[in-house]
């Protein structure tokens, strides 16, 4: 049976807009025990440590160029190994389009799933909200729509709502535009729809999981093992990931932009490893840092931007398979989404949860 493994970097579960850690990224590879055990031999041997953790390491300037090193070990087959990213912020306003503008919009009679538009609606947000206001506004706003999805009380959706009567009641025309995307569901939705929304839905850790999922399903058809660490806060994501990863699922293909969903991804079992045991673990620690670290210092003239260009020059966004990232792109044709309706996988997925609740 074949194994890929798994840890992640920046997980702060349904709070979105950490400022310390402000990217989630999920790492992966399938490599065997002599292969990581070879990699790391090859790239930090005499280090003494236990285990290798990239928050460690990146202390030492001589451990960041041995971190390169690996990277560019690894990069050299991005079949074997892959990151999934995501600005967390970002991804916020997603969740905002889909659970408090998307279901006013199925409400009434349009699909915002279709072509893409709620994508094109995240960017043309995440912009906007920038652009006529500033980086501070935007994350306040968004920070009341996190802390009302996350309490669900009356008193924290109250608070959200005058948040938005306040600064629609002194915008200008541009800004009141932007604006008046968010006002209405408070009205026609209410408090009842905000206590009625699923468990976690600001959660990363399922969509991560399930695109890294099909990633190696699209290379190999399985059976699939997988470990994870068992550090990590995927226990908490476990009951959804069993449902959507198993075998016993019905077959079923989604074509999105990222490319083709592929159902079921054939997971036999999944576990989690020591990473102090587990070499694939560490890898997986190791990449998923280094991507952070290198997104976040493109562009930074200091230590950690040299550190950035040597992990650019490695490869490391070759190892890149997708995730939730801005961009200007808002129209279908832009956004390559043209003729694509992400209701059909949704509904799909919903109704496999709900058979799985059924028995």
């Amino acid at each position: 049976m074949s194994t890929y493994y798994i840890d992640e970097t920046g997980f702060t579960g349904e709070d979105l807009i950490s400022r310390e850690q402000p990217l989630f990224v999920l790492s992966t590879n399938n490599f065997t025990s002599d292969e990581a055990e070879a990699i790391i031999r090859a790239t930090f041997s005499g280090v003494d440590a236990r285990e290798l953790k990239h928050s460690r390491l990146i202390r030492n300037p001589r451990h960041r160029d041995r971190m390169i090193e690996l990277v560019r070990a690894v990069a050299s087959d991005p079949t074997r190994a892959g990151t999934w990213i995501s600005h967390k912020e970002f991804a916020l306003v997603t969740l905002v389009v889909d659970w408090w503008m998307e279901p006013l919009a199925h409400l009434y009679g349009h699909n915002l799933y279709k072509d893409g538009a709620n994508l094109g609606m995240a960017n043309m947000l995440f912009a906007c909200l920038e652009g006529f206001w500033n980086k501070a506004f935007r994350r306040k706003l968004l920070s009341h729509f996190q802390r009302m999805f996350r309490s669900r009380t009356r008193e924290r959706f109250a608070e959200c709502e005058r948040l938005i009567w306040k600064e629609m009641g002194k915008a200008d025309a541009n800004r009141a535009e932007i604006l008046r995307y968010f006002w209405p569901s408070f009205h026609f939705l209410g408090l009842p729809h905000i206590k009625g929304l699923p468990d976690r839905v600001l959660d990363l850790a399922l969509p991560a999981l399930v695109m890294i999922g099909n990633n190696w399903r699209k290379r190999d058809e399985g059976p699939w093992e997988v470990v994870h660490d068992q550090s990590s806060n995927m226990a908490k994501q476990k009951w959804y990931w069993d449902t959507l990863s198993s075998p016993e699922i019905p077959a079923a293909q989604f074509h999105h932009p990222g490319g083709l969903q592929t159902f079921p991804m054939n997971v036999k079992a999944t576990r989690f490893g020591n990473s102090a045991e587990v070499k694939q673990l560490q890898i997986c620690d190791i990449l998923a840092g280094t991507t952070s670290a290198f997104l976040r210092s493109r562009g930074v003239e200091s230590e950690d931007g040299r550190y950035c260009d040597g992990l650019s020059e490695a490869g490391i966004e070759r190892l890149i398979l997708g995730g939730m990232w801005p961009t200007t792109q808002i129209t279908p044709e832009e956004l390559g989404t043209k003729g694509w309706d992400g209701n059909v996988p949704i509904e799909w997925v919903a109704k496999q949860f709900a058979r799985k609740n059924e028995g």
